[in-house]
């Protein structure tokens, strides 16, 4: 298998090797129920619907994407596994809970039980041998997906989980064990993971799955940095989406949030003020529009790149050549309204032949709250809001046609120039 490998990318490792790791935190570590051995010995069923509460949760992979913990439904038919439905965040009630396509069965207190707890390390001073546990199902969590994408638009997809929810093998997780605002380390994790330069990290040494071993080795900033109040802020506004996540925010709440501001600036008219929050948790807090997520992740990316010593040129360079479908997206499908929300494709495409000649017929799909589509801006991602570096990745590096074949519509596989650059390039690297 061929990689891109250049003098950039192996700067930003070699400068990621210097830094803090995930290691360094205090961390419980679990692998959730198996999805074949624990159904099988009656722990859950697979059975579609509605759940009560927050307890009887088992999530799923599709459940959740990048500091995105309500991402996927499953859809009542569960014909595969990518039959699953998005969910609608600008809807999104605050005490809402997902639909699961698994339920617990049997014994409640051998089901509590099996899931497993985690050690808490004894309080400084006292004896190191009187440990006390805790249920890991009692914790706040980060979530990722289990198995590595190595290829697609994101590779480590994380998301902060809630107390009272299982999740089966489709999915890792990891608690803050520390004795001292493991709250806030947590938040942290969470954010540091959801960035490109950890993503890349995974994918810089690929594996089929990604658990404990391959978080554990990632670049960790120091929590006392003076930036890390702004990645919390953004990943808390990310993350908490509903009721069950209050306590956290009250938790990890610092007044210096009210101070931040949006470093990209207001993305449309009417974009919520990064700082407009409170200390008590309300439906307001989060973040619900498309492209007010989608800059916060950005922003995220260039906090991350800083408190780590990676320069802009050195993350736009990584973004461009290591996620081309992320980079190929952003130049397409992720374009966004004057309302600050991603153009659906069908929508999209009479746009583009139209422009802003478009009618209220054109508008979007009903579960929007406003219905008639305002002509589109483009998102161009990470490469357009940080400073450019020098000798950029042509057109072939990118993993995108030629500029005449992007006029006549041609794809990727159909331009010849890109084909023989292909075939050049890795004749030259197995040399």
């Amino acid at each position: 298998m061929l990689y891109t490998v250049n003098r950039t990318t192996t700067n930003v490792l070699r400068t990621l090797a210097h830094a803090p790791r995930v290691g360094s935190l205090t961390l419980g570590f679990s692998r959730g129920w198996d999805e074949s051995i624990d159904r099988q010995k009656g722990r859950f069923v697979k059975r579609w619907g509605q759940i009560a509460n927050w307890e009887d949760a088992i999530l799923q992979g599709p459940h959740l994407y990048v500091s995105a913990p309500v991402y996927k439904t499953p859809n009542s038919t569960m014909l595969h596994q990518q039959d699953w439905s998005e969910v609608d965040l600008e809807t999104l009630a605050p005490d809402a809970l997902p639909t699961t396509a698994y339920k617990p069965t049997g014994d409640r207190i051998s089901y509590d039980s099996n899931y497993g707890s985690w050690k808490l390390p004894a309080p400084e001073g006292e004896d190191p041998d009187a440990w006390q546990s805790v249920p890991v199902r009692d914790c706040y969590r980060v979530a990722w997906r289990c198995m590595a994408a190595n290829t697609g638009e994101r590779t480590l997809i994380p998301a902060l989980i809630p107390p009272g929810p299982a999740h089966v093998d489709g999915l890792f997780s990891s608690g803050s064990l520390a004795s001292s605002s493991p709250s806030r380390a947590l938040v942290a994790l969470c954010g540091t993971l959801s960035s490109l330069l950890a993503d890349y990290q995974i994918r810089s040494a690929p594996k089929s799955t990604i658990r404990a071993t391959q978080v554990s080795r990632l670049a960790f900033p120091p929590l006392g940095h003076p930036l890390i109040p702004r990645l919390l802020l953004r990943t808390l506004r990310l993350n908490c989406l509903t009721e069950a996540y209050a306590p956290l925010w009250a938790e990890v709440w610092d007044e210096v949030f009210r101070e931040d501001e949006w470093l990209l600036g207001p993305g449309y008219e009417g974009t919520p003020a990064l700082g407009d929050v409170e200390a008590e948790w309300s439906a307001a807090t989060p973040l619900r529009r498309d492209l007010d997520r989608r800059n916060a992740l950005v922003e995220i990316d260039a906090l991350m790149a800083t408190m780590l010593g990676v320069s802009a040129e050195e993350l736009c360079t990584i973004y461009r050549t290591q996620f081309a479908v992320l980079h190929g997206y952003d130049q397409d499908k992720y374009t966004f309204d004057a309302n600050g929300r991603i153009v659906p494709n069908s929508v999209l495409k009479v746009w583009k032949k139209k422009g802003d000649k478009m009618g209220r017929e054109n508008g979007h799909p009903p579960s929007r709250n406003d219905l008639h589509l305002r002509p589109p801006v483009r998102n161009e991602g990470q490469g357009s809001r940080l400073p450019q570096g020098d000798g950029g990745p042509s057109d072939h590096e990118r993993r995108q046609p030629c500029a005449e074949c992007l006029e006549r519509g041609a794809s990727l596989g159909q331009c010849q120039s890109w084909r023989s650059s292909k075939r050049s390039s890795a004749t030259a690297t197995q040399a």
